[in-house]
């Protein structure tokens, strides 16, 4: 029987915290300086990382359905509503980390500026659409927030079961232990 997720699915899920952290935070950050240079850099980075979150999450779900057989039981059997509610969360931030970049690219394309990555331009700037850009950021706003505040549920659960329940749920996609 597993203990462990396989490393590969270990490294892809805190690769994409990362990345989901750093694309976070750097519009966050833009704020706290208001140089060129420093919003120009943030903007970059949040660019950037937004796109590799949409990139890693699709390398994420073929990994997940190539190693699907290699998924190790939480030990002891949480309630099936527990089993039930975590998958539908999983499925929710699967979901919410495609459609972000994607309502966020649309944003940018729509007010007219081109979409960068490391900033190089891969995708020119359309018509600038003042009305479409302002509604299609909000719909990035918004999925950010519930996708976030997923973030945060998904953290609170593991470690419920960490140190309340005392299963092997969150050891079960903790990188190896050097021996």
């Amino acid at each position: 029987m597993l203990s462990k997720y396989p490393t590969i699915q270990i490294f892809l899920h805190w690769l994409s915290l990362l990345f989901v952290l750093i694309t976070y935070f750097s519009i966050q950050a833009q704020d706290l300086d208001f140089t060129f240079d420093w919003y120009d850099l943030m903007i970059s980075t949040h660019y950037t990382f937004g796109i590799c979150v949409w990139g890693i999450i699709f390398i994420r779900l073929i990994v997940r359905h190539l190693y699907l057989k290699q998924t190790p039981a939480i030990t002891p059997t949480p309630p099936v509503w527990q089993t039930k509610l975590a998958h539908y969360v999983h499925l929710a931030l699967y979901l919410f980390f495609i459609l972000i970049p994607i309502f966020g690219a649309l944003t940018v394309l729509n007010k007219g500026n081109d979409l960068t990555f490391a900033n190089y331009s891969i995708i020119a700037g359309f018509n600038p659409n003042p009305e479409t850009a302002h509604t299609l950021k909000e719909i990035h706003e918004t999925l950010v927030n519930i996708a976030m505040a997923l973030v945060v549920l998904h953290a609170i659960a593991a470690l419920f079961h960490h140190y309340i329940v005392k299963d092997n749920t969150l050891l079960r996609m903790m990188p190896h232990k050097s021996k």
